[in-house]
């Protein structure tokens, strides 16, 4: 993980708190991921990577917080996609949105009070961001720009770039390496994605950002999607599928709820009944200068062919080049990775002392390797250290090492006490 590459050049990494849903990181992930994890709690002058995940603008808030006082005019005029029911639901639930941003607006605010306070703010550069598009229905799960694309806010100390706007092509692959070459450290040329920005800074850009989209809860889908500066390309590969998805959790929204209850009642416009189809198009192509809604597809326009053909071709480079593996139906796929459904288990580390100093080794290809140095009948320390090269310790000390391979349960934790 970029954090352990971090951590190795000795910055403080804290993550407050939310985490991969699928995967477990390894312990030498953070030096602390928990609902306090703050900068605040590093050594004296130490540098920091600290990541603040703020969910007041998280989709459930929009029900959740039905009923919360709004941070905005209750007649707030909003703007309402052609996709969304123009009525006092709709707008009611839009409005919630708008307050919601409004309140995390206060609460980063928050966040840089404290750099201020602490004398950082003009040393820190500070990335701001969602991890994905709207949170109303047609955005997030969707490969519409609704869903995929995202408002990303960089401050640099000094004023740096203040007030202009960068219009590259980045996907969110491209900020592991970006980070590390803002702090001085070189990309591992195995790491995906582009930096751009910082010491490493790629002078080869993006001319194409791609984008999957499969489950969902309990829902399946398969899409691939391509987009070049203005058009956007998707490829439908559950086509006998609509595009609407029942998805439970979603449908406690009450926007989805009118939704689905004009769609019954047969009340939905032709820009609302799109999403609302049986079948999906097998391609969609989208000029998303003239029509940013991606309501009108041009993939059978013949003016279109050769974007067409142009986005088609890299959807299918991309897809061969990452080894896709959607087209394997879930159950064969985890197969391939846990036989018989069980998960494997990262082998235990192995600690020897060599000339004076310990080494620690791991036959599971790609295991992160953690450890501890402890004193005698000393517990537990909460972080640990990431092994890269032997070490020394001192007499009466024993080392505690863990070894985790992402997708794999951790090994069971080894002491070793060297003679």
């Amino acid at each position: 993980m970029y954090s352990e590459h971090l951590r190795l050049e000795g910055y403080y990494c804290s993550n407050n708190s939310k985490e991969d849903y699928q995967f477990t990181a390894p312990v030498t992930a953070w030096d602390e991921s928990s609902k306090k994890a703050h900068w605040r709690n590093r050594g004296p002058n130490q540098p920091f990577f600290s990541i603040f995940n703020l969910m007041v603008t998280h989709e459930s808030q929009i029900w959740a917080k039905a009923k919360d006082s709004l941070w905005v005019e209750e007649d707030l005029d909003v703007p309402v996609p052609p996709y969304l029911p123009d009525n006092e639901v709709g707008r009611t639930d839009i409005r919630r949105m708008y307050s919601n941003i409004k309140e995390m607006d206060h609460q980063v605010g928050e966040i840089l009070a404290q750099l201020e306070e602490d004398g950082l703010l003009e040393n820190t550069i500070i990335f701001w961001f969602s991890d994905h598009g709207g949170p109303l229905p047609r955005q997030k799960r969707l490969l519409y720009d609704s869903g995929m694309r995202l408002p990303l806010v960089i401050r640099y100390p000094g004023k740096k770039n203040s007030g202009t706007i960068d219009n590259r092509l980045i996907s969110f692959v491209d900020f592991k390496p970006t980070l590390m070459s803002l702090a001085g450290i070189h990309p591992p040329m195995n790491m995906d994605g582009r930096a751009f920005a910082g010491e490493f800074e790629s002078m080869d850009m993006r001319k194409y950002v791609h984008g999957a989209a499969d489950r969902f809860d309990e829902r399946y889908d398969m899409i691939r999607a391509v987009r070049d500066n203005r058009y956007k390309y998707l490829r439908n590969f559950r086509i006998d599928q609509g595009y609407y998805l029942p998805v439970a959790y979603r449908e406690q929204m009450p926007i989805m709820q009118e939704l689905l209850l004009m769609r019954n009642n047969g009340e939905l416009d032709g820009n609302q009944a799109l999403w609302f189809r049986n079948k999906k198009a097998p391609e969609e192509l989208f000029d998303t200068w003239n029509d940013p809604y991606e309501l009108n597809n041009l993939a059978d326009n013949p003016e279109y062919k050769n974007k067409l053909e142009e986005l088609r071709e890299e959807c299918e480079r991309w897809m061969s080049d990452i080894d896709d593996k959607g087209l394997m139906s879930e159950n064969v796929y985890v197969d391939s990775i846990w036989p018989e459904g069980i998960q494997p288990i990262t082998k235990e580390p192995v600690m020897e002392k060599i000339n004076d100093k310990i080494v620690i080794s791991c036959d599971t290809d790609g295991a992160s390797i953690g450890y501890q140095i402890l004193k005698e009948n000393q517990n537990l320390l909460n972080s640990w250290e990431v092994y890269t090269k032997p070490f020394s310790i001192n007499q009466g000390e024993r080392v505690i090492s863990v070894a985790h391979r992402i997708g794999y349960q951790p090994s069971a934790q080894v002491s070793f006490i060297p003679n």
